[in-house]
């Protein structure tokens, strides 16, 4: 009899950033002998599939037209809050809560992106998650050392790599990397976005005189970074920024990217660890004490022959495939066999 794990989603929702989510658990599946299949439409997941969902809304169809088939469910945000910044709507918002509780609640495992996800959930619906595997976003491995190039540490160049919603704090990127080209004249700022119309705009409004704007797909995007010594991730202190784990953080590391990011990202401050190369900011900072951070750490911080060892540990720890590969696979067998 032939065991299939199915993934039943819209294809909108398999991206570059959940396709390497979806492809780690499919690993492990594949190691413990099931095939992976994707399917849009519950009419081809048979009775004894293991089904997959990473969208609460999925999960609802499934446990209702399959609701005895064994589930894992992925909670890449937390949708309700998300929603309510978007569109301020109580009913909405009230639906997918329901929704929420229901996938977190009837799903046979879970996958978390974060410690503070877990949390999050125990104190929103007082869910204590049996059989579960945290695991962040990322989606690059490390790029050799040899590619790292030390001289790019001589200048000031800084990159902003992703979307212009307002979520991701765009505005005050842009108002802080002003600050810092006026006491930096020499500062570079490139924005590296689909949204190239907006971008201009934005950095026309700023009055921002050394900024460019670029495009790369994923697959030049490691390559791309290797060129930029700072790299921004700037989040509100906000519940939906404190339980995500942005795949910027992943992406400006692999390519030897310092990150300049905010305590809001409260996995970040346990695992996220360079040492005396941390730019690790105060979400509650002003626009200027956050660039005042960045100015001082530019003018002290001289010899970057170490920073490519603390990238490395977190790549062994914290972004490493093999380790789980390893937990996903046990947690698994473990809810399979039962």
């Amino acid at each position: 009899k032939m065991k299939r794990v199915v993934l039943y989603t819209n294809s909108s929702s398999v991206n570059d950033a959940t396709r390497h989510y979806i492809d780690t658990i499919n690993k492990a599946a594949s190691d413990l002998g099931y095939t992976f299949y994707f399917s849009e439409s519950i009419k081809n997941i048979k009775f004894n599939d293991i089904i997959l969902t990473i969208v609460p809304n999925n999960f609802f169809k499934a446990l209702l037209l399959r609701p005895f088939s064994k589930t894992l469910f992925w909670s890449q945000g937390i949708e309700p809050e998300e929603c309510w910044l978007r569109e301020n709507n109580f009913l909405k918002y009230y639906a997918k809560n329901i929704i929420e509780y229901v996938s977190l609640r009837f799903s046979g495992m879970q996958f978390l992106v974060s410690e503070a996800m877990q949390n999050h959930y125990k104190d929103k619906y007082g869910i204590n998650f049996a059989n579960f595997q945290i695991m962040p976003c990322y989606n690059l491995h490390q790029k050799k050392a040899t590619n790292l190039n030390l001289a790019k540490y001589d200048s000031p160049t800084f990159v902003y790599a992703g979307s212009l919603s307002a979520w991701q704090n765009i505005d005050e990127t842009l108002q802080v990397y002003k600050h810092i080209e006026n006491i930096i004249p020499e500062a570079t700022l490139t924005l590296l976005t689909e949204e190239k119309i907006k971008a201009q705009a934005l950095i026309k409004q700023y009055d921002i005189q050394n900024a460019k704007v670029r495009y790369v797909t994923l697959n030049n995007l490691n390559e791309e970074l290797l060129k930029y010594k700072y790299g921004f991730l700037l989040r509100k202190d906000i519940k939906v920024n404190h339980v995500s784990t942005p795949t910027k953080m992943n992406s400006y590391l692999s390519s030897g990217v310092i990150p300049v990011y905010t305590d809001a990202i409260k996995d970040f401050l346990k695992n996220i660890n360079l040492n005396n190369f941390n730019l690790r900011l105060k979400s509650s900072d002003s626009i200027e004490e956050m660039a005042n951070t960045i100015i001082s750490f530019e003018n002290n911080e001289s010899d970057f022959t170490d920073l490519n060892s603390h990238i490395k540990n977190i790549f062994n720890d914290y972004f490493n495939d093999k380790k789980y590969i390893e937990q996903i696979k046990i947690k698994l067998k473990n809810y399979l066999s039962n």
